[in-house]
């Protein structure tokens, strides 16, 4: 039996749907990540670091090489990539449709799993997370 599940995401959350009967859209688990919503200033403890210039006197601030936002939606990214692949290995869904944001859409795309790669029948780069099911609904294929 085909099983499709469809993931609507963005940085703080994820929606888990499966879509019954070609239709309907049941959910099925909702993730969140509230680190997502919080300002860049709130995810550190404390001031970057001081580095000295090779050429010249003067000091400056290191900055880390990912910002601290952007690394708490790799968490995010990651978490959700990771259920879904413990997921498709318990048989759960065979086809997947990815709903998220442009940015924590390319995310997905890296940190999904090469197994999974294949089941991505398709993708919108869009944020629907506020959205409800039927509106949702409206937005994809007609054949799931």
């Amino acid at each position: 039996m085909k099983h499709t599940w469809i993931v609507v995401a963005n940085g703080t959350v994820a929606r888990i749907f499966a879509a019954e009967n070609n239709h309907e859209l049941k959910e099925l688990e909702l993730m969140e990540h509230p680190e997502g919503r919080l300002h860049a200033r709130d995810l550190v403890s404390d001031r970057p670091g001081r580095g000295f210039e090779r050429a010249n006197p003067g000091r400056h601030a290191m900055e880390p090489p990912t910002s601290p936002k952007r690394n708490e939606f790799n968490i995010f990214a990651k978490q959700i990539c990771d259920h879904l692949n413990v997921a498709h290995n318990e048989g759960k869904f065979n086809n997947l449709y990815i709903v998220a944001n442009p940015q924590f859409l390319g995310l997905l795309r890296q940190m999904i799993a090469p197994s999974l790669v294949s089941k991505i029948a398709g993708e919108v780069g869009k944020d629907m997370t506020q959205m409800v099911a039927g509106d949702i609904r409206k937005l994809l294929p007609l054949v799931l």
